[in-house]
């Protein structure tokens, strides 16, 4: 007998595993929908962590943009392993997958002037990493539920490794996009002075 849970996703009564009492199962088809976004979240993240580095004007910048890079294309084999499991097929695509993608190409193809592109491209960063960040604490909150052992178990594992570097991640982008605001609040102030000196000679 098939049971239809809330979200519309049917499930065979004889494939569930037991649930504790007082659990609300986790909806598989959501699960594998939403890990799906997380992939396609992660690769538009590595995309414009290659596009920050490749424009970059602020060299103190490169060491930690690519230890984040190097993380995030890590992040990207955790969510392809997840939806894998979940799926059965790593290119599983769902909807929020495509508007992932949307979203993404957006952010890379903004143009600005060149003395705005630092700026621009860590701006975009802190958009991407405050989705990926809460795509991993969203996770981590519904992981408990998950039936699936084998899932349960990968999906625990790359919570553990991941929680962390998607909070630092997120940290230091924004530290970093106040710092360069602040740094061409500071050079905007300082043209306008020297503008109004030579006004006055």
């Amino acid at each position: 007998m098939a049971t239809t849970h809330r979200n519309g996703a049917r499930q065979s009564s004889s494939s569930r595993a037991p649930q504790r009492k007082g659990q609300t199962p986790l909806g598989e088809e959501w699960l594998k929908d939403f890990l799906s976004e997380m992939l396609a979240v992660e690769k538009g993240g590595v995309k414009l962590y290659e596009k920050a580095l490749s424009e970059l004007e602020h060299p103190e910048l490169e060491q930690k943009l690519t230890d984040f890079l190097r993380q995030t294309e890590r992040h990207v084999e955790l969510c392809t392993e997840m939806l894998e499991a979940a799926a059965g097929d790593s290119n599983y695509q769902s909807p929020g997958a495509e508007a992932a993608d949307h979203k993404a190409e957006g952010l890379l193809s903004t143009q600005v002037p060149p003395e705005l592109t630092d700026l621009n491209n860590i701006e975009n960063l802190v958009l991407a990493e405050t989705k990926d960040h809460w795509d991993w604490e969203m996770l981590a909150s519904v992981a408990p539920k998950i039936s699936d052992p084998e899932l349960k178990r990968i999906a625990s594992k790359a919570i553990r490794e991941v929680r962390k570097q998607e909070q630092a991640h997120l940290n230091w982008n924004e530290q970093t996009l106040t710092k360069l605001a602040l740094e061409i609040a500071t050079q905007a102030q300082e043209r306008e002075t020297a503008e109004e000196t030579e006004s006055m000679e």
